[in-house]
């Protein structure tokens, strides 16, 4: 476990750094956002799976990435890494065929496209 004044000095700076980059980033996006076209309604189902699978390896490697750079590298706590991965991949487990499946019964209820 860390201690506290370690927390203060190695931790809380990278993470409030972080959180005004988001920020500011944010604003950027928000102030020079170009106007587009609604996108098409449906998608086929390999656009869809497509989609689904980066958006998933994404959200997973950012995943990883956190715990790399708060638990493992600042905190020094390696065996948060393994545990990361396999809670992560149990959650991609449960979550894909949900989403797989929620796609599915809104396709069935909204008709042929």
């Amino acid at each position: 476990m860390v201690p506290t004044g370690d927390i203060w000095r190695r931790i809380v700076p990278p993470l409030v750094t972080t959180f005004v980059v988001f920020l500011l980033l944010v604003r950027y996006h928000v102030r020079h956002a170009e106007p587009t076209e609604p996108p098409p309604s449906r998608f086929p189902w390999s656009a869809f799976l497509l989609y689904l699978a980066a958006t998933a390896a994404a959200g997973y490697g950012m995943f990883l990435a956190v715990v790399v750079l708060f638990h493992v590298w600042l905190a020094r706590d390696h065996a948060a890494l393994r545990s990361a991965v396999a809670g992560g991949a149990a959650l991609l487990v449960i979550v894909l065929p949900a989403f797989v499946l929620a796609e599915w019964v809104a396709r069935r209820r909204s008709g042929p496209a």
